[in-house]
């Protein structure tokens, strides 16, 4: 690639035929005219052949030099193409984001954000997948996703957060389950009582095991499922207590199918942030999605 001209070099050949003098093209680059010509004889040496015949009456081409410049024309409408193709390239990337969500937020803040997103940026395309607070976090480090939003208190390695909120986890059970009369529990007896809960790496399970484990205590899990709805099903049904996000549980306990009980002593508030990568430069449309979330 070293006998390749510079483009910058060429515009200038083309500028010197449209203008008919070196003087002119020179004028019309922000040059003087020593300059524009040095830079055509160092065209011409660099190609090996005469190009441009000088004299009082302005400046020609040889025979040679046409060639040459139809050849210059070719490559700079290929390099204004490239360039073009090139920018919209970039507006595609701004327009257009990946995004991972962990499930409650998914089911229960991130409708909300895309309605705004949609209303608000119509010309941008979010992809919107689904995991738990592992498995987001996993998509945002290997690049898989741009933006990422979990549900968890502890923090992720790797990667950069920002808050944008939180919930409070409940234990709900049905009507005749002996702990709906009860005015409390203890956290033992959550611990030990086999409740229904999410898989590890949910952010659910990750809240309630740092929070039982800040007693001492470690989860006895009994039936484990990876979907809110499965859980709450399995509840209203008596298979056992379950613990899930107020936002979860909300029609449940409104309607009556599940009680709510409270556990002394216990914290099971939880945050939920934003992740990315430490070092990446969100595109406008990864903001414009962040913004959504912090309003």
């Amino acid at each position: 690639m070293a006998n390749v001209p510079d483009l910058a070099d060429l515009q200038l050949l083309a500028d010197v035929v449209a203008h008919g003098s070196i003087g002119a093209a020179a004028a019309a680059h922000g040059l003087s005219q020593p300059q524009a010509s040095r830079r055509m004889t160092r065209l011409e040496r660099q190609l090996g052949v005469p190009i441009l015949v000088r004299s009082n009456r302005g400046t020609t081409l040889t025979p040679a030099g046409k060639v040459v410049v139809d050849w210059a024309t070719l490559l700079l409408n290929a390099a204004q193409n490239f360039s073009a193709s090139v920018a919209m390239l970039r507006t595609t990337q701004r327009n257009d984001t990946s995004v991972a969500v962990s499930m409650t937020i998914a089911e229960h803040r991130a409708p909300k954000w895309l309605a705004e997103m949609a209303r608000r940026h119509p010309e941008i395309q979010v992809t919107v997948t689904v995991g738990n607070s592992t498995e987001v976090a996993a998509m945002v480090r290997d690049g898989r996703a741009a933006l990422g939003f979990v549900e968890t208190s502890t923090r992720l390695p790797g990667l950069r957060r920002r808050r944008i909120g939180g919930d409070l986890l409940r234990v709900a059970v049905p009507p005749a389950h002996p702990w709906a009369a009860r005015e409390s529990i203890g956290p033992r007896d959550l611990a030990e009582a086999g409740v229904l809960v999410r898989e590890p790496g949910s952010g659910t399970r990750d809240t309630l095991e740092s929070a039982l484990g800040a007693h001492g205590l470690e989860l006895t899990p009994g039936t484990t499922l990876a979907s809110n709805a499965a859980l709450k099903a399995a509840a209203v049904a008596g298979v056992g207590p379950v613990v899930l996000s107020e936002l979860s549980l909300r029609e449940e306990l409104a309607d009556g199918r599940l009680a709510a009980v409270e556990v002394t002593g216990l914290d099971l508030g939880r945050d939920f942030w934003a992740v990315t990568r430490p070092h990446d430069t969100p595109t406008d449309a990864a903001r414009a999605v962040l913004q959504a979330a912090l309003h």
